[in-house]
C-alpha cells in the first residue's frame, strides 16, 4: 500500500510537492500500519518460541520478516 501511495505521489519535474502533500497523511498511515504489523509479528513470534507453542512457526515467522525488512533496506544501502 505504500509503494502505491508513493507511486502516485510522484508527478513529473517541476510540479513542486504538491503531490507527495496530497497523500502525506495515507503515506503516514501505511507507515504506522506497516510498524505495528512488524511488532506484532515479533512479540507473537517471540511468545510462540517462549511458550513452545509452534517454535517452528515463530522462528519462521522472524525469518520472513527478516526477509522483508532485507529487501525493503537494501536498496536504501545502494
Amino acid at each position: 500500500m505504500l509503494m502505491v501511495l508513493v507511486f502516485s505521489a510522484v508527478g513529473s519535474p517541476g510540479d513542486g510537492s504538491h503531490a507527495i502533500q496530497a497523500v502525506a497523511t495515507p503515506i503516514n498511515l501505511a507507515l504506522a500500519l506497516g510498524a505495528t504489523c512488524a511488532l506484532g509479528t515479533v512479540v507473537s513470534s517471540v511468545l510462540a518460541l517462549r511458550l513452545r507453542r509452534q517454535p517452528a512457526g515463530g522462528g519462521a515467522a522472524l525469518g520472513l520478516l527478516g526477509l522483508l525488512l532485507m529487501l525493503l533496506l537494501l536498496p536504501s544501502q545502494l
